[in-house]
């Protein structure tokens, strides 16, 4: 059924008509049409009773989804990662990423408040696409106290590292900083993001590791088992149920850490989990044949564990999926030995395309759940629906646009992310993104960006949804 036919005095004519398309507006409903004025959804409907309109974009034989909103992705803040927010921003929109939300980092002498000031005003200088942040937690209760002064600034998430304790990384913090940081959120309407990785255990296992000889790919699987990731998911359930929070795992990556996840669901912790599409299309065979290019904390698993992945994001136990983003040049990885080689790869360019091609054109999943895991869930989970993942009226107008007889072939040399290799290289995959706007306006046609520094916008986040927000959608 339409909704807002005809113009008025008060109703003035669209700016921008999509028409020809098949539309999948989130929430498991379609239209034949989708009307744009004022960086908004106006209008959806048939084609025929659409408002008058500005411009008519033809879209036929195209799918038309909500910008893609990537939960997950890194970039150079006192790090050495190769990408600035910006340069993410770009590398986003040529693959449908309209929003994203980063971590903020700082220096060990930068308040919290601080490192968001800094990190927001990068960002509305030099960002392509619409962002927000996620708050860094240390092992320091002053800093901790500035939880409720982020929430008012608009930031509404805050990342717990259980891993990553020794060899100069030294972001594992204690579980006491952990369990309060949990209730200082929930006392603010935050989520606490973790890191699954019993860090301390990881430390002993690559001590082990590395007094027996071991290196490459057999170092990642003594040193970082699966079973290391469901120890620390069932932990931080139960921290995170006694404080009341509501708990996001990032890069869920195997079945027993999925069972750890769906066990704390049924229990009716709030918990959602998200994963990685690396973590459902490359197997840890990546590594013997690559290297350090394909070392990635948690690693790469075996095709059983991919499997499981998939069945996770079919049935529901997996609520979203995130790039992890984390960018390095090859020379960077490759630049000390594979043991103290960073931990990360680029992947925010081909998060919805692998998604796309694997997941609906392959038949794993419907395209109204692909919608849901790179879109809607996402924005509701972090505070930003109802403006951002979906395309009902009143939404902003953030838009990619799917050639589904397209197919594209993977190649670094392609991509618009610093970094300079991609673990899909190669690949072929079914689907192009012909075209990506952000609140209304065309940011990317054919490969081409049309928007310069500055376009994107920090978007303040409300309370955080956490797994409530979904049953709705469900």
């Amino acid at each position: 059924m339409a909704q807002s036919p005809g113009t008025s005095p008060g109703n003035p004519p669209l700016d921008r008509l999509l028409t020809g398309g098949t539309f999948v507006l989130g929430g498991g409903s379609r239209a034949a049409a989708l009307g744009i004025r004022g960086g908004r959804v106006a209008w959806t409907g048939a084609a025929g009773e659409a408002p008058p309109s500005e411009e008519v974009i033809d879209l036929t034989g195209r799918l038309i989804l909500p910008g893609a909103v990537d939960p997950h992705v890194h970039f150079r803040t006192f790090s050495s990662q190769c990408d600035t927010l910006g340069d993410v921003s770009r590398s986003g929109v040529h693959g449908g990423v309209t929003t994203m939300v980063a971590f903020a980092t700082g220096e060990e002498d930068e308040s919290m408040l601080g490192t968001l000031r800094r990190c927001r005003e990068e960002g509305e200088a030099d960002c392509v696409a619409d962002f927000s942040l996620h708050a860094w937690i240390f092992e320091d209760f002053d800093y901790l106290a500035e939880i409720p002064k982020a929430v008012d600034a608009g930031v509404t998430s805050f990342k717990v590292m259980m891993g990553y304790r020794k060899r100069g990384r030294g972001r594992c913090i204690p579980d006491e900083y952990t369990y309060a940081a949990m209730e200082r959120a929930a006392a603010v309407g935050g989520i606490v993001l973790v890191h699954a990785e019993n860090g301390p255990v990881v430390d002993y296992l690559e001590d082990k590791a590395i007094a027996e000889g071991i290196d490459g790919a057999e170092y990642l699987r003594r040193s970082r088992p699966p079973e290391i990731e469901a120890e620390a998911v069932a932990r931080s359930a139960h921290l995170a149920g006694m404080a009341g929070c509501p708990l996001y795992i990032v890069h869920v990556t195997s079945a027993a850490a999925l069972a750890e996840v769906r066990r704390a669901q049924a229990d009716g912790r709030d918990l959602v989990a998200e994963t990685c599409p690396q973590y459902l299309t490359v197997t840890d065979n990546a590594v013997a044949e690559r290297g350090a290019i394909a070392k990635v904390a948690p690693p790469l698993r075996s095709r059983p564990n991919l499997d499981a992945m998939w069945e996770g994001v079919r049935d529901g136990s997996v609520d979203l999926i995130g790039s992890d983003h984390s960018p390095y040049t090859q020379a960077q990885k490759e630049a000390v030995s594979f043991i103290d080689s960073t931990f990360g790869a680029p992947g925010i360019e081909t998060l919805l395309p692998v998604l796309y091609s694997e997941g609906a054109a392959a038949g794993r999943i419907s395209l109204d759940r692909l919608v849901q895991v790179t879109s809607e869930f996402p924005a509701r989970v972090l505070g930003l629906h109802p403006r951002k993942g979906s395309l009902h009226p009143g939404a902003d107008a953030d838009i990619v646009v799917i050639d589904p007889e397209r197919e594209t072939i993977v190649r670094a040399a392609d991509q618009h992310t610093n970094s300079d290799y991609s673990l899909l290289e190669g690949e072929t995959l079914k689907g192009g993104i012909e075209m990506t706007l952000v609140r209304g306006e065309v940011v990317v046609r054919e490969g081409t960006l049309a928007k310069s520094p500055g376009f994107g916008h920090f978007i303040d986040r409300s309370r955080a949804g956490g797994r409530a927000a979904l049953s709705e959608a469900r």
